[in-house]
């Protein structure tokens, strides 16, 4: 993973936009840079943008909300309204730009963070999710933010500290910096969860003791039970008599009912004979009456029938008379309108052909007045498309106006063509000759374009030539200077070299500084055996002249052998450059030569056109001709559009006159408004009414015939009822009729009538069944009702005594057998958590504790031995005298130790090291760590922040120059971040930033 370009807006004290490329010159090709600026400028901010953009936290912000950055006023630049961190990173699935932006509210206030992954090479966004976007940059990546930030921002001075703590604060600070607390959690937990199994253990042996002391004796569990057995036995008699008890008295209660049953169904029985003799006296002569005409029920109801009948025929006939008058006057207003229609008198039959004859005639010349005017619109339409070519539009004027103006415009048109005398080749058309003379221009225009680039070409080829002359002669200089460069270098370098020798010597004294100090007065030396240490106390002094002269030479020769290089590389570049150049200008010639003559070649026609005149000069007369072949074009279509106007004109004007004839006729036979609607209705009406008057007259005749039957029938029908009526005692037909009842009123008494009499049958049989129940009752203890109550009450009261004691004894036997199945039951439980507590009593022991030290302890130990392993691996690059290692067993485990490989692999305490020594392993460490978070992604980015400023010169060198072939080994991009002034001569490439007086920075890359 390689971050390649850092773009950002309003972040921090750095207000505006702000853009550093890392992939582009300084940044990529000035091995280390720095990130120079004094405190507070704004050099970790970098830092803080490029998290931002990729996981939206910081190393100063766990939490990046917009919350945060309001309640703090941290991120976004103090009165700015938005920000946004954008930074392009590549990784093996390709090159992306994550981005993090934030904006305020019109109202007031911030809007919510976003962040967007677009994918550089298909160009589209990942997702519109801001989670969605930020898995996947982690995915890509291959990193979290806490491996990331270990990773790519390493901070040794966390290192620094680690080496020189005890036990205990290392491991500390290793949790810290590996962000591994998880292990300190782990080992609480197991803790916690082993006293909680063991606790609840405890407690169910608790309640089993309880449990125990609840349970009967064998004594008391044995009478207990006998106990249940009589009182179960004495339960069953008691029950049994007491329902024996109560059989009797429910007896004495029937009886009882019994006997008010009696008395209350005897008064029923009296009122329903009192009910069917008021029943009688109201209408049994009602119902003789009528019994007295069923004999000749059937005639005397036809005779009323038909009598009702021939009032109606009566009704009907007068009705219908009335309505044949009203259809013979509406027959003689439709002859009359008929005849004012037709403008003649007309017989009955002859009407409705002669409205027919009528309306043909009038439909006959509407026809031929539509057909008119269908080609009068189809003309019109003609003679608009037309007039469209014109411009002009037929509108309110009249059509002679109008032809007259047409005759104007044609007569105008023919006199501009005749104008322009354009003389036609034989058997060639204007379009023919308009598209002949286009062509010629398209060729004339090209003809222009490559005579153009021809020259341009001449030139170009002329200014190449000048070139190559001038870049010869430059090159002819370099093995002369190159030659002076070398003769001067090797002269450096053996200076160089013996300044080391003697340097070498003096660093020889300076190893031996550790075991001075270990020497104790009058002790003999190990080595010597002496006891007199004069050093130990005063050193001899240093040559520090020495250390500043090689420097300022190694300086010299470094830039020297930069120089030569230089002047090599740029002796092969023109050398290459020169080759290039003369190859381009052959290719230029011989390419020339051959557009010159495919010119030739193809304007060949356009060339003999010139005639001692220019291309623009020609073209210039080509475009007029074309112009007056278009506009005579032109003429002639309106001249064929007007006279083809003039010709439809004519057209409609007969058109029109024919219509108007036509109309005359129509108002001649009819001026109404809807003839056809006219003698619909007429020819409706005369028919509907002829058709009603002959269906009135048929009904007529019927129903006369029809009261004639009716009473012949009736007469016929009188003579035979008369005796019968006189034979029942009724004085007249109607007296018959009158006497007589509704067949439902009839039916209804009759019935009435029925149920009453059998209503008191019923009620007797009820009576008697009553008095036998009241007979077959029996009574087995009591005949007194009081007497049983009380009896029953003192039995009932003894067996609820009896059932209580029974129900005790049953409780108290089912609580022991409940407490028996509970200690089985918890007895199971403690045996299965037992089981279960067996492994967590394992990791209790080697990993738990309440404060999780334990575990952590010893995953903090391996992190170590990891962290070690792999900071050696990069110290060994950095400095292959030291070695990193942690304590033996005769050893004090609060300090670490390193090798020195340089002293026979003496052994000693991290804490004897210098400063610079200590930065140097600090700086290993960090990027062990870098190493250990990365694991199997390869990172191409690291920040290196704090500590150079505890370096001496020369270890400054040292450390920079191992950076700068880490550098170059891996082709990392590494930043170093210092307001070390030193920094700024050593390291060329920079990033620097600069505060104003406002508090805000500005930031520029300078290499």
């Amino acid at each position: 993973m390689k971050i390649e370009r850092l773009h950002f807006k309003n972040i921090n004290s750095l207000k505006g936009e702000h853009e550093i490329n890392f992939d582009a010159s300084p940044l990529n090709s000035g091995g280390l840079f720095a990130i120079i600026g004094p405190t507070g400028s704004g050099k970790s901010t970098l830092l803080d943008a490029i998290c931002l953009a990729l996981y939206a936290r910081t190393p100063r912000i766990s939490s990046v909300t917009k919350s945060k950055i309001e309640q703090d006023g941290s991120i976004l630049t103090k009165y700015q309204t938005e920000a946004f961190a954008k930074v392009k990173f590549s990784c093996n699935s390709g090159s992306f730009v994550a981005t993090w932006s934030i904006s305020s509210k019109k109202k007031g206030g911030l809007r919510e963070y976003d962040m967007d992954l677009w994918d550089a090479q298909i160009e589209k966004s990942f997702s519109e999710k801001k989670s969605e976007n930020k898995d996947e940059i982690e995915r890509l990546i291959g990193l979290s933010y806490d491996q990331f930030v270990k990773s790519v921002l390493l901070s040794q001075g966390e290192f620094a500290t680690l080496l020189k703590s005890n036990e205990k604060e290392r491991s500390e600070l290793l949790e810290k910096i590996t962000n591994t607390s998880i292990y300190r959690q782990i080992g609480r937990k197991v803790f916690e969860k082993y006293n909680a199994l063991k606790s609840k253990i405890s407690s169910q042996k608790t309640l089993m003791e309880d449990l125990r002391l609840k349970l009967l004796s064998e004594e008391d569990l044995h009478q207990k039970q006998k106990n249940k057995v009589e009182l179960e036995k004495l339960e069953q008699a008691q029950q049994l008599k007491l329902s024996r008890y109560e059989k009797n008295f429910d007896q004495l209660k029937t009886k009882e009912k019994r006997d008010l049953e009696l008395q209350a169904e005897s008064k029923k029985l009296e009122q329903y004979q009192r009910e069917f003799e008021d029943f009688q006296r109201k209408n049994v002569e009602k119902l003789s009456k009528h019994s007295k005409t069923l004999a000749f029920e059937e005639e005397l109801l036809e005779y009323n029938t038909l009598a009702e009948k021939k009032e109606s025929q009566v009704e009907k006939i007068g009705s219908l008379e009335q309505e044949q008058a009203q259809l013979q006057t509406q027959i003689k207003d439709v002859i009359s309108k008929v005849q004012e229609l037709l403008k003649t008198e007309i017989e009955e039959n002859e009407i409705e052909k002669g409205l027919d004859e009528l309306l043909a005639t009038y439909q006959n010349l509407e026809s031929q007045k539509q057909i008119k005017l269908s080609d009068y619109k189809s003309k019109l339409e003609i003679l608009n498309r037309e007039l469209e070519v014109l411009d002009l539009k037929f509108k309110t004027q009249t059509i002679p106006d109008f032809r007259s103006e047409l005759q104007d415009k044609l007569k105008v048109s023919q006199e501009k063509v005749e104008g322009f005398a354009i003389q036609l080749e034989d058997d060639t058309s204007l379009d023919e000759s308009i598209k002949a003379k286009n062509q010629l221009l398209n060729q004339i225009k090209d003809a222009k374009h490559e005579k153009k680039s021809l020259t341009e070409l001449e030139e170009r080829s002329a200014k190449l030539n000048d070139q190559i002359k001038l870049d010869k002669e430059a090159l002819a200089k370099f093995p002369k200077l190159i030659s002076e460069k070398e003769t001067a270098f090797e002269i450096l370098e053996k200076e160089v070299s013996h300044l080391e020798t003697e340097k070498e010597n003096q660093n020889l004294k300076l190893e031996v500084e550790d075991l001075r100090k270990q020497l104790l007065e009058n002790e003999p030396c190990p080595v010597c055996g002496s006891k007199s240490h004069p050093y130990a106390e005063h050193k001899p002094a240093l040559d520090s002249e020495l250390d500043k002269t090689l420097k300022t030479k190694k300086d010299e020769l470094q830039m020297l052998s930069k120089a030569i290089e230089t002047l090599k590389a740029q002796q092969n570049l023109k050398t290459e450059r020169v080759e290039e150049q003369e190859a381009e200008s052959e290719s230029l010639k011989l390419n020339l030569a051959q557009r010159k003559e495919a010119f030739a070649k193809h304007f060949e026609f356009v060339l003999s056109q010139l005639q001692g005149k220019t291309l623009a000069d020609i073209e210039l007369s080509t475009n007029r001709e074309i112009e007056n072949l278009e506009t005579t074009k032109q003429l002639q279509a309106e001249i064929q559009a007007l006279k083809n106007a003039i010709s439809v004109l004519d057209e409609l004007h007969q058109i029109k006159e024919e219509g108007r004839q036509l109309k005359a006729e129509m108002t001649a036979l009819y001026a109404g408004e809807n003839l056809n609607d006219l003698v619909s209705e007429l020819k409706k009406n005369w028919i509907t009414l002829n058709s009603n008057l002959s269906s009135t007259r048929k009904s007529l005749s019927n129903e006369k015939e029809n009261l004639s039957r009716v009473e012949s029938k009736r007469l016929q029908l009188q003579a035979n009822l008369e005796p019968k009526i006189k034979a029942s005692a009724f004085s007249s037909i109607s007296e018959a009729y009158s006497s007589r009842m509704k067949s439902a009123d009839y039916q209804a008494l009759s019935q009435q009538l029925n149920e009453l009499s059998e209503r008191i049958q019923i009620q007797k049989e009820k009576l008697k069944g009553i008095k036998a129940q009241i007979e077959d009752l029996k009574f087995e203890f009591f005949t007194n009702k009081n007497e049983a109550e009380l009896a029953i009450a003192d039995l009932s009261k003894t067996f609820e005594n009896t059932k209580k004691d029974l129900e005790e004894v049953k409780r108290q036997l089912k609580n022991n057998s409940d407490l028996l199945s509970e200690l089985k039951r918890i007895e199971e439980s403690i045996a299965e958590e037992q089981q279960a507590n067996r492994k967590w009593e394992i990791l209790n022991k080697l990993i738990g504790d309440a404060t999780g030290t334990e575990f952590n302890k010893f995953a903090q130990d391996l992190s170590l031995q990891r962290l070690i392993y792999l900071g050696n691996k990069r110290l060994k690059h950095l400095n292959d005298r030291y070695e990193l290692d942690r304590y033996l067993p005769n050893e004090d485990k609060d300090q670490l130790y390193v090798i020195d490989h340089h002293m026979g692999g003496m052994r000693r305490s991290v804490k004897t090291l210098s400063g610079g020594e200590t930065f140097l392993m600090s700086l290993a460490l960090a990027l062990g760590l870098s190493d250990l978070a990365s694991r199997n992604v390869e990172i191409n980015s690291l920040f290196i922040d704090e500590g150079f400023g505890t370096l001496d010169p020369e270890t400054l060198d040292v450390t920079l120059d191992t950076l700068e072939k880490l550098q170059a080994e891996s082709n990392k991009t590494i930043g170093i971040i210092s307001h070390v002034s030193t920094l700024k001569e050593r390291i060329q490439t920079q990033i620097v930033l600069d505060r104003n007086a406002q508090g805000y920075s500005q930031l520029k890359v300078i290499g």
